[in-house]
């Protein structure tokens, strides 16, 4: 309610919650710093196709291949295929609708289906092959630019995290920080197999956990 007891219009009160003034412009330093950044690696991408170091870290992985770590790999960015993660973003909506946590459902289909149709746009406009320095390590077709697996890896698990940490008991908040670790793991295993330059990797990471921490800021509302 605002003062003297009129109601405030709904995307004020959409913008109200009891965050501490600190972690507001935190966070919201922390997002104008990914969005920044994925702005950046898009406009070299853009401009010259490649990053100065896409080249050289290509090399590297190329020549650290191994049967084990390959194993591991294809393990990982199988764990993080759209195929996996679209189903489990469905199982954790659907398991707040039936809570009855509204707000939160909607705000997880916001930050992850908003994420995954960003990088959709984003890779038709940028039209970016996939690296062909090396041979691919395993059959993956579409384009390269933002990774679609580090975008909605990162935006799923970031969501989980924030949810984690409003809406669960204490003992489950940093569930969610394994699972972040877990989409770096499989966003690192992307130009390890050679099917992505390492400029994609860090672009959707930048685009996936910038939109969710957007999203976080301007929908979320304490109860």
């Amino acid at each position: 309610m605002a003062p003297g007891g009129r109601r405030l219009p709904v995307v004020q009160r959409a913008l109200v919650s009891r965050r501490p003034e600190w972690a507001t412009a935190t966070l919201w330093a922390l997002t104008l710093i990914l969005l920044a950044a994925f702005t950046a690696i898009a406009h070299d991408v853009y401009v010259h196709h490649a990053l100065a170091f896409d080249r050289s870290m290509l090399t590297a992985l190329h020549h650290a291949v191994t049967p084990a770590l390959t194993a591991v790999a294809v393990a990982l960015t199988d764990i993080g295929d759209p195929t996996v993660i679209a189903p489990a973003t469905a199982v954790v909506i659907a398991a707040l609708a039936l809570a009855r946590r509204w707000r939160w459902a909607t705000l997880v289909a916001l930050e992850v289906g908003g994420a995954a149709a960003l990088d959709l746009a984003t890779k038709t406009f940028f039209a970016r092959p996939r690296p062909t320095l090396y041979p691919h390590l395993v059959h993956e077709t579409g384009f390269s630019f933002p990774s679609g697996h580090a975008t909605g890896d990162l935006a799923f698990f970031l969501a989980l995290q924030l949810l984690a940490w409003h809406a669960l008991p204490p003992r489950w908040r940093w569930l969610g920080v394994l699972g972040i670790l877990l989409a770096l793991a499989c966003g690192i295993s992307r130009p390890y197999l050679q099917i992505h330059y390492p400029s994609d990797i860090l672009a959707g990471w930048a685009l996936g956990a910038g939109w969710v921490l957007l999203m976080h800021l301007l929908l979320y509302r304490s109860d």
